[in-house]
């Protein structure tokens, strides 16, 4: 779960990370009132609230010298669309700004925490090429990226995070600030369950550490232990029917592709996407109906996944251990006479109460198939495409 800048800098200040002076704007009239209160000398960086990186790039931070220039470039910025990498080809509506004092620094690093699988740590990477996408310096010059992993029952090491500021060319009071930060970043990582945080860039200020930007992304799988996480989300930034599939207890991943996928869990989702792609298709999503499923989630899946765009056939492909498949398929059939869908859907439907369940598909009166195996299913989809065509 994804948070705002804005936001992402109040948990700073809470943690004792150093950030400049700033106020969130939900319209013209807190931009003049912030202005007139806050920042009457001026000079100050008027910032779109999105959830995507690279706004600067799309015209989302404007610097403004006097109120009158802020004012005009929140008129500018309230309403626009940005396009960036990660915006998606909708882009982003702008709802919220963040009038933040403008800054004079030096040199701009790059710093981030996130989880290393391999490692089954947390990994601090820094650079000093900041202000730029970090993957960009990873590829020009992969030696300019840092790491330091932490050591959950041991937490920040000071020598190795004094060598990680020295690496970045920090000596003396600024290298010991740098080490401190560090150690709030983690604390902030680790009590409020994030799965990435990022300053980018991070500068120095009168020979002090400050981040001059901030992302905060919240790990969805423990927010059920994070209600003020919770309250941070901001769901007119997210795909609609991700997060309508987190409300009900699904994963939900909208992929661009053309044939839709319901499966429960997350690794038979994820060789399912795999198999579509290997049969020369493209998975328009991944869905996981997720643990404890029954035939009210299933119907919803279902009804969830047709209103994807560009679908043109549905996979369904279930193993049941614990969960009953006869409900699962129950719940799908169902949904597919409910709506009178008309594309091709091919089951894979095996475990628990699969007996019952194949007796769902074959009184279906929808355009449904069953397989034996998902290679099966998929490849099944593929000739009743072409047919299609």
């Amino acid at each position: 779960m994804n948070i705002h800048e804005y936001q992402a800098k109040q948990l700073f200040r809470d943690y004792g990370i150093p950030v400049p002076d700033g106020f969130p704007a939900f319209d013209l009239e807190d931009v003049k009132r912030i202005m007139d209160h806050e920042f009457p000398e001026g000079k100050v960086v008027v910032k779109a609230q999105v959830h995507s990186g690279g706004r600067g790039k799309a015209g989302g931070i404007l610097l403004a010298e006097d109120s009158q220039e802020a004012i005009k470039a929140a008129q500018e910025l309230f309403g626009k669309t940005l396009y960036t990498k990660q915006s998606g080809p909708e882009g982003k509506v702008v709802r919220k700004l963040y009038i933040e004092k403008q800054t004079t620094h030096d040199k701009e690093y790059y710093l981030s925490l996130l989880i290393d699988n391999k490692l089954g740590k947390c990994v601090f990477i820094a650079s000093k090429e900041g202000g730029m996408e970090i993957e960009e310096v990873a590829e020009k010059d992969p030696e300019a990226i840092l790491r330091m992993p932490v050591d959950s029952d041991k937490g920040v090491d000071a020598k190795a995070a004094m060598e990680l500021a020295e690496k970045l060319g920090f000596t003396g009071k600024t290298a010991e600030d740098f080490t401190d930060l560090l150690k709030k970043i983690y604390a902030l990582f680790v009590q409020r369950d994030c799965s990435l945080i990022e300053v980018n860039p991070l500068s120095v200020c009168e020979g002090k550490p400050i981040c001059l930007d901030a992302k905060v992304s919240f790990d969805s799988g423990a927010l059920f232990r994070q209600p003020e996480n919770v309250e941070m989300r901001y769901i007119l930034e997210e795909n609609p029917l991700e997060a309508e599939a987190s409300d009900d207890g699904m994963s939900y991943v909208s992929l661009g592709g053309e044939i839709g996928c319901i499966c429960n869990g997350a690794g038979l989702g994820m060789s399912t996407m795999d198999t579509i792609n290997y049969t020369g298709c493209k998975p328009a999503n991944f869905l996981d109906l997720g643990g404890s499923v029954d035939d009210v989630r299933a119907n919803k899946a279902f009804k969830l996944l047709i209103r994807e765009k560009g679908i043109k056939g549905v996979i369904i492909n279930i193993f049941g251990g614990i969960a009953r498949t006869n409900l699962i398929a129950k719940g799908i059939t169902e949904a597919i006479m409910e709506t009178n869908y008309q594309g091709p859907v091919v089951c894979r439907i095996e475990g628990n109460g699969d007996a019952e369940a194949h007796e769902y598909i074959a009184s279906c009166k929808g355009n449904i198939y069953p397989a034996s195996s998902c290679i099966e299913a998929c490849e099944k989809m593929r000739e009743l495409l072409k047919e299609e065509r």
